[in-house]
């Protein structure tokens, strides 16, 4: 039996342990949500090198938990985010499979330009995703300033165009980076959206019974079919096997999904 878990705070919101234990209580092993203050984060930290063999991270952490991790992948020294750590023999190896998800779900969707409500891990994962897929000029608003200005500055060091802006522009694609839509609703999400010209969304934000974007947008890249793809790609860098993410689908919507 092995242990996984995610890390985040707050989690009540959170549906990851439904989706990973749809595939890992096969193997006698089990995924915990550890919820974690800010003042507690290094003892969980150190506790999950002890004790797991893995574990994800999301809000507000994705940024902060790199510096204490043991080694990091190409693609986090890139983006400067983690929501994957495997621990192997006490070490921590930090990945990013939410760029990963957001690249597989959007290929073949034509995006040059994207406006970006939010400036977090979440955001900077996105952002390498799409300029991956070949996008090369980003619209960024955020509420803190400093934070919008810092994404600016790692979009810019790959070789792409970035704007700091305070009211939505046009955009191949509308990205909602924030938990706006997810355990809190607020009038700037839609806003935003409402007053641009979009050709798709994607939202991070999710919600078993769909968030307010996706009852407005027509192409629509959901965070429920995110969380699917990064939590699968999670597995398959933990345990390295091929993951049905048909399984993972059935653990929030039965038959159904």
């Amino acid at each position: 039996m092995a242990l996984y878990g995610l890390i985040g705070f707050p989690l009540s919101h959170s549906l990851s342990y439904r989706i990973n234990n749809a595939i890992l209580n096969r193997f006698g092993d089990h995924y915990v949500a550890f919820e974690t203050p800010p003042e507690d984060l290094f003892a969980v930290l150190s506790s999950l090198k002890t004790l797991s063999k893995g574990f994800n991270v999301t809000i507000p952490y994705k940024k902060s938990v790199i510096l204490y991790l043991d080694h990091t992948s190409d693609e986090v020294r890139k983006i400067g985010a983690v929501n994957t750590v495997k621990v192997e023999e006490k070490r921590a190896y930090g990945y990013n499979t939410d760029y990963l998800a957001i690249m597989n779900l959007a290929s073949g969707k034509k995006i040059s330009t994207a406006m970006i409500l939010g400036a977090g891990g979440g955001a900077r994962a996105v952002a390498f995703a799409l300029f991956n897929l070949g996008c090369s000029k980003f619209f960024i608003y955020n509420r803190t300033k400093e934070k919008a200005l810092s994404l600016k500055s790692k979009i810019e060091s790959w070789g792409a165009r970035a704007e700091v802006i305070e009211e939505p522009k046009n955009a191949d694609v509308f990205v909602n980076a924030t938990p706006m839509g997810m355990y809190f609703n607020d009038d700037t999400l839609l806003d935003f959206y409402t007053k641009g010209n979009y050709k798709t969304v994607i939202d991070l934000a999710y919600d078993i019974n769909g968030t307010p974007l996706s009852r407005f947008a027509k192409d629509y890249v959901s965070g429920i079919d995110i969380l699917i793809e990064q939590a699968a790609l999670s597995i398959e860098i933990w345990k390295g096997i091929k993951v049905d993410r048909k399984d993972m689908r059935s653990a929030l919507y039965g038959n159904k999904g």
